[in-house]
């Protein structure tokens, strides 16, 4: 594919291509959702495929200096941070959960938004979330604390910290990458990450927070197990999802490293996450994470399913009140049980793998194709493994999907009211559960073929290399 595009080497077209991706990432933060679909649609495949053409060209010959790719970065962060929130209004309730603390003196787990009726917060933070305490954990809620404190009541500088609090974060991630690979590419890969910008910075969404420090414990897990511990908890403890990519690099260790290697990374990660929960409430902080359970995203295949077994359970007698309360309650917890198994399944095939980075994202490409409840941003903490191995086909498979999904949401309630409104959730609800179904099935066999076919692929002594971060880019996911 690359040596097919020699024009995409030469300073003019790299140029070229870094404008066009910047002025539609630039666009799509200032416009959000509020272009017609068509030209939406438009605006974000035209967007991501400059991206991908700038990204193949600097893979074959960097013709852009550094200090052009930084400047564009950067521009892109001031712009995402200088507009509000366009991809959502949860950087609301993160301003609304640190208030709890620093003003209210309270527990957002405990108490939630509405409990304060006089907080001039309050209003901004969407109805869903007035009654719903904080599924967040205990270290963005100090976060967001300490932010709040300083804020007061200021709108502006709560929603500026969330957002630079983002745009730190993925530029921590792009700096790894690169110190990693030493690749301007790879950086640029997340640096330049039309989603990543669109919907963590300018959204504020705090995947970026669990993206770096994910990250940063997948490059140091073999020669500082104990630190690398710390970040997996911290990352849980921003997101309890963070907890499955964790179990999966400590699956690695054991298998790929001493087991006293292992044994210390888990330990140190069990002992910061439960000293959290427990510092926080305990069960009762873990208590709003069950309003969330039941959530099922119309563009996931398991929305299918659900429907389906409502429809079953309604021609065997059921009223349709009790077929959708159980369907709702069944469902998604067998989804979630079900990612799990096919995460650990898929990523146990990379295990062998000289370093963790195949399976760890192995492990995030399950949960981001299968999870019964998805959002664009929960892509956040692959799209950097990703770059890692930016120039594996199956990794640009998924920085596709991850386009796809941004493109997509929100699968129900277009907020254009055109003529064609109905086209992005009508096909989100058509095709994106067949590509979430073909691309698992085909994970699966890319995972296990070698040991189906060659039972000793890729086994060997774990080799660390010179600078303990150099990964292998050219191994496939």
């Amino acid at each position: 594919m690359l040596s097919a595009m020699p024009a995409l080497t030469t300073r003019r077209a790299q140029g070229a291509l870094l404008g066009i991706a910047s002025g539609g990432t630039a666009a799509l933060v200032f416009v959000g959702r509020g272009a017609p679909p068509v030209a939406f649609i438009a605006l974000v495949v035209g967007t991501f495929a400059a991206y991908a053409a700038l990204i193949a060209g600097l893979t074959k010959c960097q013709a852009l200096g550094a200090r052009t790719l930084i400047g564009a970065c950067v521009a892109l962060m001031v712009i995402a941070i200088a507009v509000p929130a366009r991809s959502s209004r949860d950087v609301w309730a993160y301003v609304m959960y640190g208030r709890i603390v620093a003003q209210h003196h309270a527990s957002p787990y405990t108490h939630v938004p509405s409990d304060f009726p006089s907080d001039p917060a309050l209003l901004r933070v969407q109805p869903a979330f007035r009654d719903t305490g904080s599924v967040y954990g205990p270290v963005f809620t100090i976060v967001s604390a300490a932010g709040m404190e300083v804020c007061g009541n200021s709108p502006i500088c709560g929603r500026v910290f969330f957002q630079t609090l983002e745009a730190l974060a993925v530029i921590g991630a792009a700096w790894i990458v690169l110190r990693a690979t030493r690749s301007w590419a790879a950086a640029a890969c997340v640096g330049l990450n039309p989603v990543l910008i669109a919907s963590i910075v300018n959204g504020a969404h705090n995947d970026g927070l669990v993206a770096v420090a994910l990250l940063g414990a997948v490059m140091i897990a073999r020669a500082r197990p104990v630190t690398a511990g710390v970040l997996l908890g911290v990352a849980s403890l921003v997101k309890v999802n963070a907890l499955l990519p964790a179990g999966v690099l400590i699956l690695w260790l054991l298998i790929r490293e001493a087991r006293r290697t292992a044994l210390l990374a888990g330990a140190t990660t069990a002992v910061v996450v439960v000293a959290g929960y427990l510092a926080a409430g305990g069960a009762r902080a873990l208590r709003p994470l069950q309003h969330t359970a039941d959530f099922v995203s119309h563009h996931s295949f398991w929305y299918t399913i659900e429907r389906w077994t409502i429809s079953g359970l309604e021609r065997h007698g059921r009223t349709p009140a009790r077929a959708i309360d159980y369907a709702a309650h069944l469902i998604p917890r067998l989804g979630l049980i079900v990612v799990v198994v096919l995460a650990l399944a898929i990523a146990a095939g990379r295990l062998r793998a000289r370093d963790p980075v195949p399976a760890v994202a192995a492990g995030l490409a399950v949960y981001v194709l299968a999870s019964p409840y998805i959002l664009p941003w929960y892509a956040a903490p692959l799209i950097p493994l990703l770059a890692m191995r930016w120039r594996s086909k199956s990794a640009w498979v998924m920085l596709t999907y991850s386009a796809l999904l941004f493109l997509a949401y929100p699968a129900r309630r277009p907020p254009h009211p055109t003529l064609d409104q109905n086209l992005l959730p009508t096909t989100a609800r058509t095709i994106l559960p067949v590509v979430e179904l073909t691309l698992l099935a085909l994970m699966a066999i890319v995972a296990w073929r070698r040991r189906l076919f060659s039972p000793g692929a890729g086994e060997g002594p774990a080799r660390t290399p010179p600078s303990g971060l150099q990964p292998e880019p050219r191994a496939a996911l």
